[in-house]
């Protein structure tokens, strides 16, 4: 069976009545940013609440809504407008123990914490009988979450297990960090 080629003409702008994109569409994702935890925190069962900062080695790519990004205090995250997020969760952990399990979970708010606290996302990893030194891990969890209030719309991590166990962090290279990325409007 043979090929036939079809020429097809342009369609004038005026001769689209339906589907067009608004005037403001920006031509996709608008925001993303990585944060990573640069403080030593161990832990059996909390909030990952060291110190949290923007990834700034090794040619990061960042897209910040005017000029501002996302910002962490005491482990809660502030997203820097409104809108549906996804939210990439990764922790890196390490103990000199035996361990059935460790979990990080990302949690989220409508009120900025004080009543409401769900539990949205989880992950688990272990590695039972431990031979040697330490043994390291990594859990990733994701999540995807409507900020419709900057001021209250916020969201944590945690992690825990049946040890303690210490999270990977660094100023110079992602251990433990988290990757959001504003996919649009609420």
């Amino acid at each position: 069976m043979a090929l036939t080629k079809v020429r097809t003409g342009g369609v004038a702008d005026n001769a689209i009545t339906t589907a067009k994109l608004p005037a403001d569409f920006n031509n996709g994702i608008t925001f993303y940013e990585t944060m990573r935890l640069t403080s030593s925190v161990s832990t059996d069962g909390g909030d990952i609440n060291g110190t949290f900062e923007s990834t700034d080695t090794g040619n990061p790519a960042k897209k910040l809504i005017s000029s501002t990004g996302m910002s962490a205090s005491s482990g809660i995250f502030t997203f820097p407008a409104t809108g549906m997020y996804f939210i990439m969760g990764r922790m890196r952990f390490f103990a000199d123990l035996d361990l059935t399990y460790a979990n990080m979970t990302i949690r989220t708010s409508t009120d900025n914490f004080s009543s409401n606290d769900v539990e949205a996302a989880e992950g688990f990893a272990s590695w039972g009988k431990h031979e040697g030194s330490n043994n390291y891990e990594m859990i990733a969890v994701d999540y995807i979450f409507d900020c419709e209030n900057t001021s209250t719309h916020k969201f944590k991590m945690r992690a825990g297990g049946t040890s303690t166990i210490t999270l990977g962090n660094s100023t110079n290279l992602n251990s433990t960090y988290v990757t959001v990325v504003r996919l649009g409007d609420t």
